[in-house]
């Protein structure tokens, strides 16, 4: 508190201050919700994408996730300053949900419920993807094996002669 200004103006310029605070919070809350429907959308291009094996789109799509992830973080640092701002505390998550439950904003309470009801379906698309990229990684290996005379999922094993069934294969496919 200023010493120099009266208790009145003290009381009027912390709350002015702290409506800004309120208002940039509100702001930061709406960027993010924004920000995660875009990356449920992009998972749900990308998933797309997959699917018809586009590896031009998937790669356009990394560097539009990578951005809206940097931004998400921006935005998540920006909110915690502003949450030790306004509460005078350390931020963590308990803090922070508590500090929601209580908030006197019903606009800001409502944004971060949207926040957080995107959250899971980031998550659940996000490892949709994963399992179907993996799937596809699997087959293609599967075929590079068969298609390379190497067994698949076998141990090499020695002939009486000491080859490798690899070596077997590999002079089949020569003498034919």
């Amino acid at each position: 508190m200023n010493p120099f200004l009266s208790a009145q103006s003290q009381q009027q310029n912390t709350a002015s201050g702290t409506a800004q605070t309120e208002k940039k919070l509100a702001e930061i809350l709406e960027q993010e919700e924004q920000c995660l429907e875009q990356v449920i959308q992009l998972l749900k291009t990308e998933n797309t994408a997959i699917v018809e094996r586009d590896i031009q789109v998937i790669d356009h799509l990394l560097d539009k996730k990578l951005m809206l992830l940097s931004k998400l973080e921006q935005l998540d640092k920006q909110r915690q300053h502003i949450f030790e701002q306004l509460s005078g505390i350390s931020y963590s998550n308990n803090n922070f949900s508590h500090f929601m439950k209580q908030h006197p904003s019903q606009e800001i309470q409502q944004i971060w419920q949207q926040v957080k009801a995107k959250l899971p379906e980031c998550k659940q698309q996000n490892e949709i993807n994963g399992r179907m990229i993996n799937i596809r990684k699997d087959n293609t290996d599967q075929v590079l094996q068969i298609l390379s005379g190497r067994p698949q999922n076998n141990p090499q094993t020695y002939s009486n002669l000491g080859q490798t069934s690899l070596q077997k294969r590999n002079a089949l496919y020569t003498e034919a």
